[in-house]
C-alpha cells in the first residue's frame, strides 16, 4: 500500500520541482520574451523594403527631437542613426498625441524599440507616425 502512496507524492514533488524550474527559466527569459514580442520585425536598415505597408520595425533610438515651435509641434525618434543623417529611421510623434507617452524623448532615448505601423517616406526618410504608446514597444 506505501508504495501507491509514495508515487503519487513522488509525482507531485517532481511536479512543483518542474514549476519551480519553469518559473525559474521563465524569470532568465525575460529579454527573450520580450524580443519574441517582436516577432518579424524589419531591421531599421531594411525599413524601405517595407514603404507603403504596415510592419513591425526594430531599432536603437540614436536621438530624439521635440520641435515644440515647429508646426504640429513633432517629436522625433531617430532610430539607427541620429538627425541628420540621410541613413536614418523616424519615427513621428505629432504634437496632438505627445502626452498620452509622457515624456517620449527621455522615456526612448537609447533605448531598442519596436514600432508598428505604416511605412512611409518624408524627405526620403522612412518613417512611421505613431499616435499611441501600444505601437512602440521597449526591448532592450
Amino acid at each position: 500500500m506505501r508504495r501507491f502512496i509514495a508515487l503519487p507524492i513522488l509525482l507531485l514533488g517532481l511536479t512543483a520541482f518542474g514549476t519551480a524550474a519553469n518559473a525559474e527559466r521563465t524569470t532568465t527569459l525575460t529579454p527573450r520574451a520580450r524580443a519574441a514580442s517582436c516577432a518579424g520585425a524589419v531591421s531599421w536598415q531594411n525599413a524601405r523594403r517595407a514603404i507603403g505597408r504596415y510592419a513591425t520595425i526594430r531599432g536603437r533610438v540614436a536621438g530624439t527631437k521635440y520641435a515644440s515651435s515647429s508646426n504640429g509641434s513633432p517629436t522625433f525618434l531617430n532610430i539607427g542613426a541620429d538627425y541628420p543623417s540621410s541613413r536614418r529611421f523616424t519615427v513621428v510623434i505629432w504634437g496632438r498625441n505627445r502626452a498620452r507617452f509622457g515624456a517620449p524623448g527621455r522615456r526612448y532615448r537609447g533605448r531598442t524599440i519596436c514600432v508598428r505601423g505604416y511605412v512611409e517616406t518624408y524627405g526620403g526618410i522612412p518613417e512611421i507616425e505613431a499616435r499611441s504608446p501600444a505601437q512602440i514597444r521597449i526591448v532592450g
